[in-house]
C-alpha cells in the first residue's frame, strides 16, 4: 500500500531541529532537495503499489534519495543508513519533518528500493530534473544580466553557461538541426572473482552435496544411509591443483574430469533421493536456485570438456551471479571484462544510459536508433554526431547524410590517398575528436567516483538501478556546479556594486563631518 505523505514541498523553516536554529539554506542537500521534483514523481512511483491492502510503503523521497546518497558518497547500505541517522541536512533531503535520532529505515530496504525504483523511472526522474535545473538557471542568468554591475569578463562566464546548458537559440529555425550527440559502449564489471573452471566446478560440486545434506534430513529413517560423497578428496585433488603456480594442461583436465565425475554422481543420488519421497521445495529458495545453476555449469563443462573447448554460449562463470557473461573489449590489460556492457551517449553536456546487457552486442546498431530519440525528444536531429571508428558503419554513414547530420570518427579503414582533405576539414575532425573525448571523461568519472568500476549488487534488476543511478548523479551534479559558478558571479557583482556604492558615500560623510 502507498500513502502520499505531503502535499507541498517542505522548506527549510518546516523542519523542526531539537538543536535550535535552522538549516543552511546554501548547504549542498538543502540545494538539491529544491532541484528534484519531488511531488510530480510521487505520481509515476506510487501506481506499483496497492492502494488499500499491505503495509504502507516508504515514500519515495525516502526511497530515491537514500538511493542518490549513496551512490553520491559511494557507501555500503548500512553506512548510507548510518549517514542519515546521523546528519539534519541528509534527513531533510529524504523528506522527514524534523531530525530524529533512530535510523528512518533497516539498510535491508536499501535491496527494497532497488527494486522498486528501476531503470525507466530514474530516466523519469532524470528529465524532470534536468528540465528543472536548466529553468531554474536560465532564470538566474536572466537575474544576473540585468545587473548594472556586469563586467565583460562576468558576461563572458554567463555565455559559457547558457551554452553548457544544451538549450538550442530561439534565434534559430525550430526545424533544422542543432546540438551534439557523442555514443560510446564501455563494460561494468561485477564483483565476482576472476572464473576459473576448475573453482567453479569445486563450487558446483560443494552445492550438490549440501542439497544431499538436506534431503537427508528429510529422509530419516526411510532410506539406511546417506549417499557417498568424495567431498574430502574433491576438495584436496582441488586445492592441489588451485595451489599451483603454473599447473600444466593435463593436470587441469585430469582435475576437471574428476569434478564433474563427483558431480554427475551427486545429481543421480539426489534424484534417487527424490524418487525416495524427498522434496526440493524443502531446500529454501536460494539453495534451490544454486542447485539449478550448478546442474546447468555441470552440462556446460561436460560439453566444453568433451570437444576440448573453452567456449559456449551462455556460459555460466559465477554461481552467485549467473546472468554475468564474459565480454570481450580488446582493451589494453583487460582484454576479456565480466559484467555489463552499457551504451551511453552524451547529450550536450547530459550523459544518458541507453542500453544495458550483461551479453556481448555491435555497439553500432545504437546509432540510428539514439539519433530517432534524439529527435523525438526535441524535434529536430543532431548537427553532428561523435563516435568511435566502429559506428562508423555504410548505414550510419547513409542514415547521416538522408538527414544532413555530420558523422564524425575515424574511419574503420585508412583513407586512400585520393581522399585529401583540406586544412579546414583536418581542424574540423580534430575539433570533433576533442568533443569526443568528454564521453571518455564521463565513463572514467562513473568508474572512478560513482562505483561503476564494481558493481557489487546480485541481481540484474539491481544491478542496472545502479548503474543507471551513477549517471543521473553525474547530471546533477553538473546542474549544482552550473548554479554554483552563476551564485559566485551574483556574489562576486554584488560586492562590486556594495563597494562603489561606498566609496561614492565616502565624500559626501566627510563633508557632513
Amino acid at each position: 500500500m502507498y500513502v502520499f505523505q505531503h502535499t507541498g514541498q517542505l522548506s527549510i523553516e518546516e523542519f523542526h531541529s531539537p538543536f535550535g536554529g535552522k538549516l543552511d539554506p546554501n548547504n549542498r542537500w538543502v540545494l538539491l532537495h529544491k532541484l528534484i521534483p519531488w511531488i510530480q514523481l510521487e505520481s509515476h512511483y506510487a501506481p506499483q503499489f496497492s492502494a488499500k491492502t499491505g503495509a504502507p510503503a516508504k515514500p519515495f523521497q525516502m526511497a530515491f534519495g537514500a538511493l542518490y546518497i549513496q551512490r553520491r558518497l559511494g557507501v555500503t547500505d548500512r553506512e548510507t543508513v548510518e549517514l542519515i541517522t546521523e546528519s539534519p541536512y541528509l534527513q531533510f533531503f529524504i523528506g522527514l519533518s524534523g531530525y530524529q535520532p533512530l535510523p528512518p529505515f533497516d539498510a535491508s530496504m536499501m535491496v527494497h528500493f532497488r527494486k522498486r525504483i528501476g531503470p525507466e523511472l530514474i530516466k523519469v526522474c532524470n528529465a524532470m530534473t534536468k528540465a528543472n535545473g536548466i529553468a531554474m538557471i536560465q532564470e538566474m542568468l536572466a537575474t544576473c544580466e540585468q545587473e548594472d554591475g556586469m563586467t565583460a569578463e562576468d558576461h563572458k562566464q554567463l555565455a559559457a553557461i547558457e551554452e553548457e546548458l544544451g538549450v538550442k537559440p530561439a534565434s534559430l529555425d525550430p526545424g533544422s538541426n542543432w546540438g551534439t550527440l557523442i555514443l560510446d559502449a564501455t563494460c561494468v564489471p561485477d564483483d565476482i572473482p576472476y572464473p576459473v573452471d576448475l573453482r567453479l566446478l569445486a563450487e558446483s560440486r560443494d552445492t550438490t552435496e549440501k542439497v544431499i545434506d538436506e534431503l537427508f534430513k528429510q529422509l530419516q529413517g526411510k532410506i539406511p544411509r546417506k549417499p557417498r560423497c568424495n567431498s574430502v578428496k574433491a576438495h584436496n585433488l582441488f586445492l592441489v591443483i588451485i595451489k599451483k603456480k603454473k599447473p600444466s594442461r593435463e593436470e587441469i583436465r585430469e582435475a576437471k574430469r574428476f569434478q564433474l565425475n563427483e558431480i554427475s554422481r551427486n545429481l543421480r543420488a539426489i534424484d534417487g533421493m527424490i524418487y525416495c519421497g524427498a522434496e526440493l521445495s524443502g531446500l529454501g529458495s536460494q539453495l534451490y536456485r544454486k542447485l539449478l545453476i550448478a546442474s546447468e555449469v555441470a552440462r556446460q563443462q561436460q560439453e566444453m570438456y568433451n570437444a576440448d573447448s573453452r567456449r559456449i554460449d551462455d556460459r555460466i562463470v559465477n554461481l552467485m551471479k549467473p546472468h554475468v557473461r564474459p565480454i570481450v573489449r580488446g582493451k589494453a590489460g583487460k582484454k576479456t571484462e565480466f559484467g555489463a556492457k552499457i551504451s551511453i551517449s552524451d547529450d550536450n553536456g547530459f550523459v544518458d544510459v541507453d542500453r544495458i546487457s550483461w551479453d556481448n552486442y555491435n555497439e553500432a546498431n545504437d546509432l540510428i536508433t539514439r539519433a530517432e530519440q534524439y529527435k523525438e525528444e526535441r524535434g529536430y536531429y543532431p548537427a553532428r554526431i561523435c563516435a568511435d571508428s566502429i559506428y562508423m558503419t555504410s548505414g550510419s554513414k547513409k542514415f547521416c547524410e538522408a538527414n544532413k547530420i555530420r558523422l564524425s570518427g575515424r574511419p574503420r579503414k585508412k583513407q586512400v590517398e585520393a581522399e585529401v582533405q583540406t586544412a579546414e576539414q583536418q581542424e574540423l575532425f580534430k575539433s570533433d575528436m576533442r568533443k569526443r573525448s568528454v564521453i571518455e571523461g564521463r565513463i572514467g568519472t562513473g568508474k572512478r567516483k560513482y562505483g561503476l568500476d564494481r558493481i557489487l549488487t546480485k541481481l540484474v534488476e539491481t544491478s542496472r538501478t545502479v548503474i543507471t543511478m551513477a549517471f543521473f548523479v553525474m547530471n546533477v551534479e553538473k546542474i549544482m556546479r552550473l548554479l554554483r559558478l552563476l551564485f559566485a558571479i551574483f556574489v562576486s557583482v554584488y560586492i562590486l556594486m556594495l563597494g562603489l556604492c561606498t566609496v561614492r558615500c565616502r565624500p559626501a560623510l566627510l563633508w557632513a563631518a
